[in-house]
Order: C-alpha cells, then sequence, then structure tokens
C-alpha cells in the first residue's frame, strides 16, 4: 500500500519527486553538451524529462554545476557566419619591374559587416558568383 522509490540513484522529496545528485545533473548535463549528442535521446535513455536536462544543461554551461563551463565550440559557432570564399590563384612575380607601374582597378563592397575587394582584373563570372553568395542579385 506505500510506495516504493529507487533510492540508489536520487533521494525524494516532498510529493515523491525525485532529487538527484549533483554529480548525476553533472556528468548527464556534461554528456549533453557534446556534439551531436540528441538531449531528448539522452533523457529518455536516463528516465528524466527532456525539459529537465535542457534545463540541467544551461545550469551546466552557467557554472551552477562547478566551475564555469562554456564550451568553446559553442561560444565559437555563435559569434562566427561562415561564408563561401573564392580565392583567385595570384602567378608569383618572375621578376621586380624597373618603371613603376599604373595603379591597377579596385572594387571595394561594403554590405553590413561584410567587405569584399577586388583588386586588378576580374572576370564577370567570378564577381557574379561573389555577390550572389552574398546574397546580392546581380
Amino acid at each position: 500500500m506505500g510506495t516504493t522509490l529507487d533510492t540508489d540513484s536520487k533521494a525524494a522529496s516532498r510529493k515523491g519527486r525525485p532529487n538527484h545528485p549533483i554529480d548525476f545533473k553533472h556528468t548527464l548535463a556534461e554528456q549533453a553538451c557534446a556534439p551531436g549528442v540528441s538531449v531528448a535521446k539522452l533523457a529518455l535513455a536516463h528516465g528524466l524529462n527532456a525539459n529537465m536536462l535542457f534545463r540541467w544543461r544551461r545550469e551546466y554551461r552557467a557554472g551552477k554545476f562547478g566551475a564555469a563551463v562554456a564550451l568553446k565550440a559553442d561560444v565559437a559557432a555563435a559569434r562566427t557566419t561562415a561564408l563561401p570564399a573564392l580565392i583567385p590563384v595570384i602567378a608569383p612575380a618572375t621578376s621586380v619591374p624597373s618603371e613603376p607601374q599604373a595603379p591597377t582597378a579596385s572594387i571595394e563592397i561594403v554590405l553590413g559587416r561584410v567587405t569584399v575587394r577586388v583588386h586588378g582584373e576580374v572576370s564577370r563570372s567570378a564577381l557574379r558568383t561573389v555577390l550572389e553568395c552574398l546574397g546580392v542579385k546581380a
């Protein structure tokens, strides 16, 4: 007629809610931070609600389970956005010209935080490809 609780991995508080040990939370939150891990599957495997594990992961990253452990990969991913780049191949100079040359043509395109500088002659199709990659209709 009583309620049976698994006391090996957790202690019960009032209303029968489990109080998981801090090292258990720390371990699961750390596993949830690993790249490619499904938090929902990890929670299901340990009999937890996925929302609880998401909260533990947030607290883990905030340093509530010990030292602050913001993952470098997560921080770097949040700060950078990758853009495709076309890098022209420039042949090395074979000799130093004796006369000063006339300045070559250059184009500078500024789109928000992105600046594209083109020096010298560039084919129309290459410039069109760069602009399309930046989301500009050419």
